[in-house]
C-alpha cells in the first residue's frame, strides 16, 4: 500500500499480531507530532510517516533539534514494528546528521526499513527527508522483541 494520502494508523494496525493487545494507539508522541502514515509496502517492510517541522521543535539556530528528528525516526520505526513482528522496544538508536533541518521546510518524511531480523531482535535503518528526496539524518535501530508484555 503506497499513498501520499494518510493512512489511518489504527486502521493499518487492526489486523496485525504486532497490534493486538491493550496498546494505546495512535501513541501520544505520534498525535503531538502531528504524524500521518503516507506509506506502508509490505513487500519492502518499509513505512513513511510525515510530520511538519514545528517552531516548538527549534534549537537556537531556527534548526530542528536533534531529539526531534529522533523522534520522527521512532515515529516510523515503532508502527512498522508493530506490522513486521510481534511487539519489540527500542534498544538503540545511532544516527548520522546530514545536514540541518531549517525551519520553514513544511514536512520532513521518515522512511524505514526492516533490514533484518535475527535471535530476538530487529534491525531498521531510517531516512529522514523533505519533499524532494534530499536526506538530512540516516539512522540506525535496533529493536529487541518482548519476550513478556509491559
Amino acid at each position: 500500500m503506497n499513498t501520499r494520502e494518510p493512512i489511518d494508523i489504527n486502521t493499518l494496525l487492526a489486523e496485525h499480531e504486532g497490534a493486538q493487545g491493550e496498546y494505546l494507539l495512535p501513541p501520544p508522541i505520534f498525535a503531538s507530532m502531528e504524524c500521518d502514515i503516507i506509506a506502508y509496502d509490505t513487500e519492502m517492510k518499509s513505512l513513511t510517516a510525515r510530520m511538519p517541522v514545528l517552531h516548538a521543535w527549534l534549537n537556537p539556530f531556527s534548526t530542528m533539534q536533534g531529539g526531534m528528528i529522533m523522534a520522527a525516526a521512532d515515529n516510523a520505526v515503532g508502527p512498522l514494528s508493530m506490522l513486521v513482528s510481534t511487539p519489540s522496544w527500542t534498544r538503540t538508536m545511532e544516527s548520522k546528521y546530514l545536514k540541518p533541518i531549517r525551519y520553514g521546510l513544511d514536512f520532513i518524511y521518515a522512511t524505514a526499513v526492516l533490514v533484518e531480523e535475527k535471535r530476538g531482535r530487529l534491525i531498521f535503518e531510517v531516512e529522514v527527508a523533505d519533499a524532494e528526496g534530499t536526506v538530512y539524518t540516516t539512522a540506525k535501530v535496533t529493536n529487541w522483541l518482548m519476550k513478556e508484555k509491559v
